[in-house]
């Protein structure tokens, strides 16, 4: 059984290339698209969870400034490197930009991912229902 990972992302920490109105835009998709600007979307640090993470696992991106989540992706690889864990992730671009376009309120899901953690059950029921409507 799969387990669903967030992935929390910090938009400020990438500020020279984010839009003026980055913390107030309803649409996350310039905020997202100035965070692969600054740097490699699909390799991020890890800090916490690279011992359980396995490849195939649904990862969501979730934007700790603005408290929402706006991309969905899998686990590519998780591998330990000279500056340490990382985690290499396939983008859905389909199902993100669409998500990002209608990005998903901490209100919606309750939990406050502080470093890149599980999705406790009442989370992963609001994520994979999106998941699932961002199909269609």
């Amino acid at each position: 059984m799969s387990v669903h990972w967030l992935l929390p992302i910090n938009p400020a920490a990438h500020l020279e290339f984010q839009p003026a109105d980055w913390l107030t835009r309803a649409d996350a998709t310039a905020v997202w698209e100035a965070i692969g600007r600054s740097q490699r979307a699909d390799r991020w640090c890890l800090r916490s969870g690279y011992r359980s993470m396995r490849s195939g696992d649904p990862i969501w991106a979730y934007l700790s400034k603005r408290q929402q989540v706006c991309a969905v992706g899998v686990v590519r690889s998780v591998s330990e490197e000279a500056d340490g864990w990382h985690v290499y992730i396939d983008w859905d671009m389909k199902r993100t930009a669409r998500l990002c376009r209608g990005p998903i309120p901490r209100e919606e899901f309750g939990q406050v991912p502080m470093s890149t953690c599980r999705a406790n059950q009442a989370t992963v029921s609001v994520l994979v229902e999106v998941y699932e409507s961002l199909s269609r």
